[in-house]
Order: structure tokens, then sequence, then C-alpha cells
């Protein structure tokens, strides 16, 4: 059973004549009468009877009519359904993005972006850095700022900014350390980190590092036990604004820092992904080289 024959079995029982009912499915007379002849014969019942030149449900007739129209109508809310997943799923904007000191900016150039369109709905994920690749290909995301550039033919990738690092320290007999400290000075004392993106323990081999998701804890190890922590800038100001006598110095002669790169599947159909791409390229990379694959 077919529901294009359900569809013709309706409708000749509504227009209770096969030409009519022909033409209001636009087929042939034949085409409809030997596909209501195969319902027939797969349900074994008779389903009309002629009177005069028009015919009538006969009894099976009529009761199969009503679970006929009943599944038509199932089948065209769940067709409704999809299409409404689809249609969502078509204008939503799936965005990951790595915290760093440029997110405040990244989601003030979002903000003004979908505010010039007013169909797009959007979903920031939180997703794990080595999944992001995986979830641009099957596109349950559609562009992820991110440390890694992903290296895959299908994606591209565009340099937005550097995301720098800085040790902070309360200097005192234990802890007094120069503006360019070296990397032995610093591995000379324990060194905490704000759930750093980067992996610590490659850059400092010979520190014990401590990995820490909150702040006063670090802020606590700085001022009482002789820590020094190595955070971004935006954690270096908060951590600074609580106790203003930390001292702050930048890691860059050290160069400890990552890139932060701009990713999309290459064929993603929603034109809006393609504009803040190259939005974001125009905005965060007058200084780097021009965009590459």
């Amino acid at each position: 059973m077919e529901i294009k024959q359900l569809k013709y079995f309706v409708e000749t029982a509504s227009q209770e004549h096969m030409t009519e009912a022909a033409m209001a499915l636009n087929v042939a007379q034949s085409a409809l009468s030997r596909q209501i002849g195969l319902l027939e014969s797969e349900l074994q019942i008779e389903l009309f009877r002629r009177e005069g030149r028009n015919i009538k449900l006969t009894a099976a007739g009529k009761s199969f009519y009503e679970d006929a129209v009943q599944i038509l109508e199932s089948v065209d809310q769940s067709i409704q359904k999809i299409t409404n997943v689809k249609d969502l799923k078509k204008h939503t904007f799936n965005i990951h993005i790595t915290r760093s000191d440029m997110t405040t900016k990244v989601l003030q150039s979002f903000n003004h972006f979908i505010k010039q369109d007013a169909s797009i709905e959007f979903s920031i994920h939180s997703e794990k850095e080595h999944t992001l690749g995986k979830k641009l290909l099957d596109e349950s995301l559609d562009l992820v700022i991110s440390p890694g550039k992903l290296d895959d033919i299908q994606l591209k990738n565009a340099l937005l900014f550097e995301q720098n690092y800085y040790y902070v320290f309360r200097q005192n007999n234990r802890v007094n350390l120069p503006v360019q400290a070296s990397l032995s000075e610093l591995e000379d004392l324990p060194l905490a980190t704000f759930d750093p993106v980067i992996e610590m323990t490659r850059l400092f081999r010979n520190s014990k590092i401590y990995n820490y998701k909150d702040l006063s804890i670090i802020q606590h190890l700085l001022i009482h036990h002789g820590y020094v922590a190595i955070v971004t800038n935006d954690e270096a100001k908060q951590l600074t604004y609580n106790y203003p006598n930390f001292t702050v110095h930048s890691l860059k002669h050290l160069n400890i820092k990552h890139p932060m790169y701009v990713s999309m599947l290459k064929n993603n159909d929603k034109p809006f992904v393609e504009r803040w791409f190259s939005q974001l390229r125009q905005e965060f990379m007058p200084m780097y080289q021009p965009y590459s694959d």
C-alpha cells in the first residue's frame, strides 16, 4: 500500500466520479482505475460500487475511508513537522567560541551582525576542542573560533588574532621576578593557571602547575603561598582588580601564546555564515597575512 494510492482513493470517494477524480488529481483515468484496483486487491475488499454514472463507497469502503483520511492527515502533520525543523535549522546559526581576551569583542561583532537579519536564530555552544572539526563537518556547528587550525579539505580557516599570556605574582622576599623572567626563574616557583586552553605542562616542563576553575583560589595562592599565576590579560585584570598590589608582566619574550582561528565548512549552505566569516576577517586580521585555507 502506497500513500499515493490512499490519496487517489480519498479523492475518488470525495468526487464519487472516476473521471472528475482523475481530473482533480491530474492523472489519467486509466492510471487512477489501476491504482484503485491494486488497492482493492491488496485489501481483498471492494471499495466502490457503481450507481449509474457515479460510484459510491461500499460499507467496507466507508470504514476504510475514515482510516485513510486519518493516515493522510498524520502524514501531512509529520511532513509539516519535518519541514518546520528543516526551516528552523536553515535559519539557526550554531557557533562555538573558545574563551580568550577577545571573546567580548567577538560577541559584540556577532550581536551587531545578527541585528542586521531578523530571520537568524542562533545557538552558542560549548564544545570540546577535539570535536570541533567533526561538528563542522556534520553541520551541527556552522562556525567556530578556536585555537586550532582545522586541517580538512572541506573546511576553511582564517587566523584572527593571537592570545597572549602574563605572569602575575605578589612581590615579597620569596617571590621577586624581573620584568622579563626566564623560564627557569618561573619554573622555580609553583605555578597556577585558570583552566587554560593551551597545555601549560608542555611549556613549563619542569614546573608544578596547578589548574583551577576559580580565580579566587588563585588569588589566595598568590597572596598567601608564593604562587605565580600564568593567565590571560583579562584574567590578570580580574586578579588585580581585587588585589591591586599584584605585579603583572607579559610572557611575550618567551613566546607563550596561541593563535585563534575562525573556521567553517566550505560548502555551508547558510549564506549568513560566510558573511560573518568574512566580517570577522575584516575586523580582526589587518595585522596578519591574508586568509589561508
